[in-house]
């Protein structure tokens, strides 16, 4: 059955162009409606509108919170952390403006829209939170006021982030194209971070953020 999210539980303009016009469903048809809480609604298109039948609990969501801490990156890079983020399970984004960063913010609305095709397609219970970019030393702050389990990405680590303890709360910070610098790897340990890497190869920065989070949600 197709998904849509819907705060209201209703079906507005634009879900009822994709199932006549796009989908081409007919009346009687089912589909499966979100608001966020947990929950999936299972529910009969009437041909103008859809008719709650079945409330089901969705138990998908991946138990481990993940708190992706990504330093910006160029559009089109972030908009595929974006959504195979949310895929892979990915709780909340936040996207920190780091030492070497070169973009200094993105498109929010664009990025939120993404995450919500991405939730709807692999069967999210909820939508990740999307958060307002901040410099690196906020996200520290961040970490530290809402008492997250810290991990920074670093190459030069030995230890593997597989080594590493998988709690329920996790803020993972994975750096730009050129890495973190020594300063910003240095000043998260000091804030009790565990350094590490994700192997030996060279990994591009968004497909380090996507297998990072997978490794830390499974």
């Amino acid at each position: 059955m197709h998904r849509f999210f819907s705060e209201k539980l209703e079906i507005g303009r634009d879900i009822l162009h994709q199932l006549k016009n796009v989908l081409q469903l007919k009346q009687g048809e089912k589909i499966i409606l979100f608001d966020g809480s947990g929950y999936d609604f299972i529910s009969e298109f009437t041909g103008e509108e859809a008719k709650i039948v079945e409330k089901v609990l969705n138990r998908r969501e991946p138990e481990r919170k993940i708190f992706l801490f990504q330093s910006l990156l160029k559009k089109d890079k972030m908009e595929w952390i974006f959504q195979k983020g949310t895929e892979v399970g990915v709780f909340e984004f936040i996207p920190v403006l780091s030492a070497r960063s070169i973009k200094k913010d993105f498109n929010q609305k664009r990025a939120e829209k993404i995450i919500k095709e991405a939730a709807e397609q692999s069967g999210r219970a909820v939508l990740p939170k999307i958060h307002e970019t901040i410099d690196f030393e906020k996200a520290l702050e961040f970490v530290q006021k809402e008492r997250l389990f810290g991990i920074i990405t670093d190459p030069n680590s030995k230890k593997h982030i597989l080594e590493s303890l998988k709690e329920a709360r996790t803020a993972l910070f994975v750096g730009p194209e050129g890495g973190w610098t020594e300063e910003e790897v240095g000043e998260a340990k000091e804030c009790g971070f565990k350094a590490v890497s994700l192997g030996r190869l060279n990994l591009r920065a968004e497909t380090a953020a996507v297998i990072a989070s997978a490794f830390l949600v499974s």
